[in-house]
């Protein structure tokens, strides 16, 4: 009874499977991670040689000297006078890495190295061997090798410019595990399933969907964000790859505004909308010149030459542009009205709360 049982839940998946691929929704995977096998973050101090002239200024940031010493004395190396080492080539950065669930000793990982001194940048450096230790101190890997960076800087005469992030560079698959992270995962009887965005809706959906699928009392809700399950006998990894892959429909998002305020940018979800609104839209702009004028003092007066700074400032008002924002039922409808108004990213940002306070944007805005 217990093997005809097994069969015919099989069954229920496999056509359960085959609707998604059919149906093209979501699996439960890409909404939960399963409780006991969360990734890791390593991190570790090293130096990156090899700079052409962009690493620390060793007087000013003692702790990248101090690193090169302590490196020379392991290698049997002694000074005897460091005060006139001002190496350029060298930097201190830190290294970190994320490593997934379940990687095991010997694998490769992608790891990340920032500056952390006042190199300028760290493009063409070697990141020299660095262990990595997670957050009980314990080494769990060790990276080193070329820098990938795609930003870059330049200076001449006192004027820099720079392109991108240039003191933060990647290192693909540049770290190798030292050894295996333990997780608490177990899938023997009884596991968990943690919602990666809590809700009461989709908790409850995905174990509607699962017990549809596997059985009444396979899966229960216990809270907006965790979803337990039990396995009943069946072979666990089995079990548990076939409850990842079932199909699931998400709930519509709510209307949602993302403004970035540094940078200026938008993001809208599909659910924002947009009611009939009138917006006025005018610019002010503010003009200060400096001009630099040489004060000559009179024959015999026992003067001094001095440099007298005239500066003009003026302000202009361009005309009011008056807009009419139709109703904008979908998202494509909300850019074209927005796009009519003409206003740069900084205004549009100031358009948007304004609707927002107005009641005519339909939309949480949060700010990043």
């Amino acid at each position: 009874m217990l093997f005809f049982r097994n069969v015919v839940r099989g069954l229920l998946m496999a056509l359960a499977l085959s609707g998604a691929a059919r149906a093209g929704s979501t699996t439960i995977s890409q909404l939960v991670t399963v409780a006991g096998a969360p990734s890791n973050q390593l991190y570790g101090y090293g130096l990156v040689v090899g700079l052409p002239g962009t690493g620390d200024q060793t007087t000013q940031v003692p702790y990248t000297q101090q690193s090169i010493l302590n490196m020379l004395r392991n290698m049997g190396i002694a000074l005897p006078n460091v005060n006139n080492m001002q190496p350029n080539d060298v930097a201190s950065v830190m290294v970190t890495a994320e490593v997934p669930a379940f990687a095991h000793a010997g694998q490769h990982i992608d790891v990340t190295v920032s500056a952390m001194g006042n190199a300028a940048s760290l493009a063409g450096g070697v990141l020299l061997p660095t262990p990595l230790r997670g957050a009980n101190g314990s080494i769990y890997a060790q990276a080193q090798g070329p820098l990938l960076v795609s930003g870059f800087a330049a200076s001449m005469g006192g004027n820099t410019t720079s392109v991108n992030v240039p003191t933060v560079g990647s290192l693909p698959g540049g770290g190798i595990l030292a050894a295996t992270i333990p997780a608490t995962f177990s899938i023997n009887g009884n596991s968990a399933l943690l919602l990666n965005t809590p809700s009461y809706q989709t908790s409850q959906q995905i174990a509607d969907t699962i017990n549809a699928a596997c059985g009444s009392s396979t899966a229960s809700a216990i809270s907006p964000g965790e979803v337990d399950l039990t396995s009943s006998g069946q072979d666990p990894m089995r079990f548990l790859s076939n409850v990842l892959a079932l199909p699931i429909s998400t709930p519509q998002q709510p209307p949602t505004i993302i403004v970035d305020a540094q940078s200026g940018t938008i993001v809208m979800n599909a659910g924002v909308t947009l009611g009939p609104a009138v917006v006025s839209h005018g610019d002010l702009t503010v003009n200060i010149q400096t001009q630099n004028q040489v004060s000559q003092p009179g024959p015999f007066s026992n003067g001094q030459t001095a440099v007298v700074q005239n500066s003009v400032v003026s302000a202009s008002q361009g005309k009011a542009k008056v807009v009419a924002l139709p109703k904008a039922a979908t998202l494509q409808d909300v850019a074209a009205a927005l796009n009519a108004v003409g206003a740069t990213p900084s205004d549009l940002i100031a358009i948007i709360q304004a609707l927002k306070q107005a009641g005519a944007i339909n939309g949480t805005i949060k700010v990043i």
